[in-house]
């Protein structure tokens, strides 16, 4: 199935792609607007956003199961888009990137596992594994469920754009630089490398590892779980959850922020002081320290790696650190 005649077939099923084509670019295969200087857009209606359990691999790739209400023009199209443009091509990534993980040095692997708990990277590269790790990258939530939105899915991660849904996914705008590009989550630097198994240094911000650290007063554990983004709150004000005076547990801490540097620190200070603890500029110092550690430890482990995945782990590590660098200053809170 060619191009063209994967999106004819993609609009009669009531699709929308405008002013798009795919090609190789900075991030690998991807969707370019045909005219930059003119509007993408694209719209995949939720009766073409199949559930991830309703699919399933077979001998052929990757397919609708049989008991799925689909026409037969629907399960052409997926047939055909899956084999030539989504699984076909698409699983290569996973498939390589668990190979290369299966491979690594143990002390490598080791240390991956914890503390950079990458396990959904860490597991056999059985078929069943590379179809989890596949779907992973390639589902968005939609309507209490994590569904595949085809062609829309070709789309690379980058700032400045985002999903839209209503009666389904849409992504529109301007791409004066070419590439289509929509931010997948808010997550930091090795938060996009531990989901979806790529290093970006497009993120502004940097979180902390998992961890739990005795204090003179008693434990902090530190969680890494997503960002809660609301307008009810601060930005990067992480839940607080204490246990008397003696345990505080973070559901996530930011160490740094490109756009606002004062911010992490001025964060940790707040909820410091709202639990009775007035000096915590040491605290958050050692906090930095442990989480930089771990990255050079990281760093140095992967020159002994195959040279894919070296340079893939570094990169990542890179970013982080770079991110977590943009630190200076507190901001009053």
């Amino acid at each position: 199935m060619q191009w063209d005649e994967m999106l004819e077939a993609f609009r009669a099923l009531g699709g929308v792609a405008d002013n798009v084509e795919m090609r190789e670019g900075r991030f690998g295969r991807g969707l370019f607007a045909r005219d930059p200087k003119k509007p993408v857009r694209l719209f995949v209606p939720a009766a073409m956003m199949f559930n991830i359990e309703e699919v399933e691999l077979t001998e052929n790739g990757l397919r609708l199961g049989g008991d799925v209400k689909a026409s037969e023009a629907m399960r052409s199209f997926w047939d055909g888009y899956q084999r030539d443009f989504g699984w076909g091509p698409g699983h290569e990534h996973a498939k390589q990137l668990l190979a290369l993980m299966k491979d690594a040095p143990a002390e490598l692997r080791a240390l991956l596992d914890k503390p950079f708990n990458l396990d959904l990277w860490l597991e056999e590269p059985t078929r069943k594994a590379i179809l989890e790790r596949y779907l992973i990258t390639r589902t968005i939530g939609y309507d209490g469920t994590q569904r595949i939105m085809p062609v829309i899915e070709l789309a690379n991660h980058g700032h400045g754009h985002h999903y839209e849904f209503k009666g389904g996914t849409s992504l529109s705008g301007l791409f004066p630089e070419g590439e289509v590009l929509s931010e997948y989550r808010l997550s930091d630097p090795w938060g996009m490398f531990k989901r979806w198994g790529f290093a970006s240094g497009s993120e502004d911000f940097a979180l902390s590892l998992n961890m739990g650290l005795e204090t003179k007063w008693g434990m902090l554990r530190i969680e890494n779980e997503d960002v809660e983004s609301r307008p009810d709150r601060t930005p990067f004000l992480p839940r607080v959850h204490t246990m008397g005076r003696t345990t505080i547990k973070l559901s996530y801490m930011l160490l740094g922020h490109k756009k606002y540097p004062r911010l992490a620190r001025g964060i940790f200070t707040k909820i410091m002081r709202d639990n009775g603890h007035v000096e915590s500029d040491e605290l958050f110092d050692r906090i930095q320290h442990v989480n930089r550690m771990q990255f050079y430890k990281l760093i140095a482990a992967s020159e002994e790696a195959a040279p894919a995945l070296g340079r893939m782990l570094r990169d990542a590590a890179r970013h982080q650190l770079e991110a977590m660098s943009w630190n200076m200053g507190a901001r009053p809170l």
